[in-house]
């Protein structure tokens, strides 16, 4: 799910404010990027032979499709008495900022912009595409800092080889109280993004690393704390298991096949009662359970 709350100490809880991403149809712009091994092998090779292009000259009716689900789900958020917030759209030279053609989109709010407690955090990601996402977040979060007093604090940019961090993506972050999960697979966030984040939050919190097989892009591809003592995975994706502190859960498993369909990629309302996509069945049944 393409979103973010303000104010957020754990995974659930009862959801006030979110940050959900928009996708004009004329401004996705097909990207190909080293670390993109997470992808499916057709969806790379699509990236691959129309790198550069955008996708309503290609497909207008997948762009406009985009551009739509995004703003029902926006829409549905706003009908369960949600305050919804979107990034504003990218402009001239935003949108070519480390991205020549205005590769990529903005549906992902949630790898851009971190929240733990009253820390807001500009994330750093590793394709080089979406570290110019942080502009069309920037009012949202100042006007955080202006109205709630909120601490703004930015990971410093990786390299432009994407090797060298730090980085530090949102999707990877998963709160849990004073313990902090950050998934590892070498896609996307890395140890100097933990280590960053350990040294922003101070003595308080724990950070803890993550290792994940290396096709997997982000943690909540592979985990959801769907409420205190509950939480949906995919074992396949994990190297070590699942953290200490969890082990003792309610666990429901998933496969990988599950896992690439969102199966634990949903958005909590209120401790287990979630938002997940409609093309997982089994997922439905877990959310409503």
């Amino acid at each position: 799910m393409s979103s973010v709350g303000f104010g957020a100490h754990h995974e659930w809880g009862t959801l006030r404010e979110v940050v959900i991403g928009i996708s004009p149809a004329e401004d996705f712009v097909i990207f190909e990027e080293e670390s993109m091994r997470w992808m499916a092998g057709d969806v790379r090779d699509f990236c691959h032979r129309n790198a550069g292009r955008r996708l309503i000259d290609i497909d207008p009716d997948w762009a406009k499709r985009c551009e739509k689900q995004v703003d029902v789900l926006a829409d549905l958020v706003a009908r369960e008495g949600v305050v919804v917030h979107r990034p504003e759209r990218l402009r001239d030279p935003e949108r070519t900022f480390l991205a020549p053609n205005g590769e990529g989109a903005q549906l992902f709010p949630r790898d851009g912009m971190i929240v733990i407690a009253d820390h807001v955090i500009d994330a750093s990601l590793r394709l080089l595409c979406r570290q110019r996402e942080r502009y069309g977040l920037r009012p949202i979060i100042q006007q955080m800092v202006q109205q709630r007093s909120a601490r703004w604090s930015s990971v410093p940019l990786g390299s432009p080889g994407c090797v060298d961090g730090p980085f530090l993506e949102g999707g990877d972050v998963m709160l849990n109280g004073r313990e902090i999960y950050v998934a590892i697979s070498g896609c996307a966030s890395d140890l100097a993004g933990v280590d960053w984040l350990q040294a922003l939050l101070g003595d308080g919190y724990r950070v803890l690393a993550v290792a994940m097989k290396s096709n997997v892009l982000h943690l909540d591809c592979c985990l959801s704390l769907v409420k205190p003592g509950l939480l949906i995975w995919c074992p396949e994706k994990f190297v070590d298991g699942l953290p200490t502190a969890l082990r003792d859960w309610d666990k429901i498993a998933v496969s990988a096949a599950e896992a690439n369909l969102l199966a634990t990629n949903a958005l909590i309302l209120e401790p287990g009662r979630a938002i997940v996509d409609s093309g997982n069945p089994r997922a439905r049944s877990i959310s409503t359970a």
